[in-house]
């Protein structure tokens, strides 16, 4: 699937055409259900599961947001809900949208690959999943996904990274 772009006309400065491009994001337009601005949680309909909408504002090693996951409590869709945990590899990459498109944001466009509606404030940053890497010895890294453009890391358990959480 790819990002829907189209070019939009604003208006006109000293005889100039103001264009932009209007990019809409690469979800599937059934894939969430309905949810207002400030929802805290969304249900992913394709997946059953439901996602904690806006990330905590500091950043975790990989020990500390497991236990940040276990410990939030969040209104879901169906009234309030314990039990989060940090998504495996394959749980969070069903959030990445398989065409990264831009968006304006911050004063300029950037690049993300998931949807800004439904997540906002997402793309700036790599985010853990609860998936452990083991091929490089012992269990001292972990995958995480970079929602700038979609990409999978392999990154050592001590970093500092966004965690969003998940719920059955």
């Amino acid at each position: 699937m790819t990002a829907g772009r189209r070019l939009r006309t604003f208006g006109t400065f000293m005889g100039l055409a103001l264009v932009a491009t209007v990019a809409q994001a690469d979800a599937p337009i059934d894939q969430y259900g309905l949810f207002d601005s400030n929802a805290e949680a969304i249900q992913d309909l394709w997946t059953g599961l439901t996602w904690q909408r806006y990330g905590p504002t500091q950043t975790f090693g990989f020990d500390a947001a497991l236990a940040y996951c276990e410990s939030l409590s969040l209104t879901t869709p169906t009234g309030p809900a314990t039990g989060w945990r940090v998504p495996s590899y394959k749980e969070l990459l069903t959030l990445v949208d398989e065409a990264p498109h831009a968006e304006y944001g911050n004063g300029m466009l950037v690049l993300t690959a998931i949807d800004s509606h439904a997540f906002p404030g997402t793309a700036s940053a790599p985010y853990w999943s609860s998936s452990a890497f083991t091929s490089l010895g012992p269990a001292y890294y972990a995958y995480a996904v970079n929602f700038q453009d979609g990409v999978a890391l392999k990154t050592p358990q001590s970093t500092p990274l966004n965690v969003r959480c998940v719920h059955d």
